[in-house]
């Protein structure tokens, strides 16, 4: 499961490759929309069009592509942009990050432009406005993950409502979590303190998260060490299931935790998400 998410502006990818080798993060997201300018997005597509992106899939690296919103002309060019480069056989920006999305209509409108290209790339969905909130499982239901965008959030608002942030977290991972999606934290702009950073990381596990943008490398020794899955974890999950499964009764104690239908079922959950 991918749990770390380094966003680098387009016109600025060179830079990800000059340093992959102190780079651990599972997935390199190319940025068209807030980080690159209005004035520059042509020439951000030009370099997309045209840049070697091979030395990161060679690590073993995964890449996306955060696109405009299709509710302006420079997201239907980033549409367009897909579909050439598909059509020539470039299929490395396999996962796609849709911005300001406020209604699951619009994410089935993005899926059936995007289904006839060679591979359909994964769709993951920005919750980042006060309708996506109310909308926020209309969304999942027809997302390949969430995506939690609190800066622009915030942005819709007179003041940042910490009682709404903190609603809209839990919509969007109580929405992830029933439709069996990641949930993807906003980026942070801690930049220095990498304890308090560390801190954010934690607090956003505890809402659900299951992963966490960066804007900067520093910050992915955090993310992967509070996120990532241990095996330990997984053979903890599936030891139970097992030894539930192998018993006669309601409720198993195995190395002296209660085992009853309801940590069963978590244990089932967890599993299937670590595997998708």
């Amino acid at each position: 499961m991918d749990v770390s998410y380094l966003y680098t502006p387009a016109l600025r990818v060179d830079s990800v490759v000059a340093h992959l080798d102190s780079l651990s993060t599972d997935m390199v997201v190319v940025d068209l929309e807030d980080s690159t300018h209005v004035q520059a997005k042509q020439d951000a597509r030009h370099k997309i069009q045209n840049f070697d992106f091979s030395p990161i899939r060679s690590r073993g690296i995964k890449l996306g592509l955060r696109i405009n919103t299709i509710a302006s002309h420079d997201g239907l060019a980033d549409l367009q942009l897909l579909k050439t480069l598909y059509a020539a056989g470039k299929h490395d920006l396999q996962t796609i990050f849709l911005p300001k999305v406020n209604h699951p209509n619009e994410v089935k409108i993005y899926r059936a432009l995007l289904s006839g290209l060679s591979c359909a790339p994964r769709l993951c969905t920005f919750i980042e406005t006060v309708e996506a909130v109310d909308n926020a499982d209309g969304i999942a239901s027809v997302s390949d993950a969430l995506c939690f965008g609190q800066a622009d959030l915030v942005s819709e608002m007179y003041s940042p409502n910490a009682a709404f942030i903190d609603y809209a977290r839990a919509r969007l991972c109580v929405a992830a979590a029933r439709h069996n999606l990641q949930a993807i934290d906003t980026n942070s702009f801690e930049i220095k303190d990498m304890e308090k950073f560390e801190a954010e990381c934690v607090t956003a596990k505890g809402y659900g998260f299951t992963g966490k943008a960066a804007i900067h490398p520093d910050q992915l020794a955090g993310i992967n060490r509070v996120f990532a899955v241990s095996p330990e974890m997984v053979s903890k999950y599936q030891s139970c299931i097992e030894a539930y499964m192998s018993s006669t009764t309601g409720f198993v104690i195995k190395d002296g935790e209660v085992i009853a239908p309801p940590f069963i079922a978590k244990a089932k959950r967890m599993l299937s998400l670590y595997q998708r």
